[in-house]
Parts: structure tokens; C-alpha cells; sequence
């Protein structure tokens, strides 16, 4: 049934994105819902007889809607340009989209560069992701980036990398290491904190000896 729906709203053309529709059962959906929309109209005439019905009224506007659909497409065709014109038929999937980002496209909402473009491909679901071996041997270049500091290299984005769908053989081995020193430690802390704030730890104001183990059980974090 969502099929069907996402169908009949494929005149909008952000149903072309291959996370929609895709490009060639969009245009197969456009092509499909102009030569139904008579047919379905000759049907509703002889299913009631053709009477009580303004069918002079109701060719009309179906006609009227046709020529006015396929002026429109053919003035987009003409001035659209030319290399994007195949993107409205051709078959195109997801993972063939995102290897295009990570391969050709220089320019996203993260900037300029394949290393920005790249960057927000990894926004994806990490099944999305192009091969692991060319993740990981673009990730190589995390020393380059602390040193530079790009505008998309923030802690939102290095915080994905850790996240635990990540494939570990998408990190480089150097990598890796830092991430499992930065968990372990963050770890470290939280059991410290967790047990300083225990309710057994709690000593009365009398008790000095419990005062001094108490100020010695302070942590500073890594």
C-alpha cells in the first residue's frame, strides 16, 4: 500500500532519490499514473452507463492536465542540464549513490573537497558505508586532520567513529587503539564517580579517619 502511495506522488521530484523511489521506478510511476489517469476515467463512464456524470467537463480537465504535465516535463528536459538529465530514468540504487559521493562529489554541506564529501558519507548508517578497506584507508589520514582541524572534523562527528555498529576493520589499527584507550578510560572514570557517590562511602562528620579516606577516594579524570 506505501508502494502504491509513494507511486502516485512521484510527480514530486525528491521521489527520485534512490532512499525513495529511485530514478527508474520514478519515472516508470510518472509514465504509469499519465496513461491511467484515461483509462481510469473510460472505465468509470462504462462501469455507470454514462449517465450523470459531466464527461465533456471530466476529458477536459484530464486533457488539460495531460498536455500541461508533458509541456512541463519537456521544458524541464530542454533546460535542465544535459548530464543530470539521465538521473530522472536510469537505475540507480542507494549504495550506488553513496559510492558517488565518496568517489566524485567535491561539494556537501560539510564544504568543499572529496575529504568533507566523504566525511558526511559516514553520516549514514554504517551499513550504507563504501567497503571497509577504503574507509579505513582514508581514516588514515586522522593525524593530518588533528593537526588541521577542517570545519566537519568536530566532536559530533569523531564521536560516530566510536559508536559500536561501526565494522572494526573500517578503522585503521592505530585508530582503533585510541579509540579503545579513550573508552577505557572514560569507563575508568564513570566507576570511580559511581563509586565515590555511593551511599556506602558515606561517613559521619565525627569520624576524621573516614573524612581523610574519604578525600582520598577523589578521581581525576584521564
Amino acid at each position: 500500500l506505501m508502494f502504491y502511495i509513494g507511486s502516485v506522488a512521484a510527480p514530486f521530484p525528491f521521489l527520485r532519490n534512490p532512499g525513495y523511489l529511485g530514478p527508474s521506478l520514478y519515472c516508470a510511476s510518472v509514465c504509469y499514473q499519465t496513461i491511467a489517469s484515461p483509462l481510469m476515467l473510460l472505465v468509470a463512464f462504462s462501469m455507470e452507463g454514462g449517465s450523470g456524470m459531466p464527461q465533456a467537463d471530466l476529458w477536459a480537465l484530464v486533457g488539460v492536465a495531460t498536455v500541461v504535465l508533458l509541456v512541463g516535463a519537456s521544458l524541464m528536459g530542454c533546460y535542465m542540464v544535459p548530464e543530470y538529465r539521465k538521473t530522472f530514468y536510469q537505475h540507480n540504487s542507494f549504495k550506488m549513490l553513496v559510492m558517488w559521493m565518496w568517489d566524485e562529489r567535491t561539494r556537501c554541506v560539510y564544504g568543499d573537497g572529496s575529504d568533507a564529501s566523504r566525511a558526511s558519507v559516514l553520516d549514514f548508517a554504517t551499513w550504507a558505508w563504501p567497503p571497509s578497506d577504503q574507509v579505513r584507508t582514508w581514516l588514515e589520514n586522522w593525524e593530518r586532520w588533528e593537526r588541521e582541524q577542517p570545519s566537519w572534523f568536530t566532536g559530533e562527528w569523531k564521536e560516530r567513529l566510536r559508536h559500536p555498529s561501526v565494522p572494526p576493520e573500517a578503522l585503521p589499527p592505530a585508530l582503533k587503539r585510541k579509540f579503545d584507550t579513550a573508552n577505557e578510560n572514560k569507563e575508568r572514570y564513570r566507576r570511580a564517580s559511581s563509586l565515590i557517590r555511593s551511599p556506602s562511602l558515606a561517613v559521619s562528620d565525627g569520624d576524621a579517619g573516614g573524612r581523610s579516606a574519604g578525600a582520598s577516594a577523589k578521581v581525576v579524570p584521564e
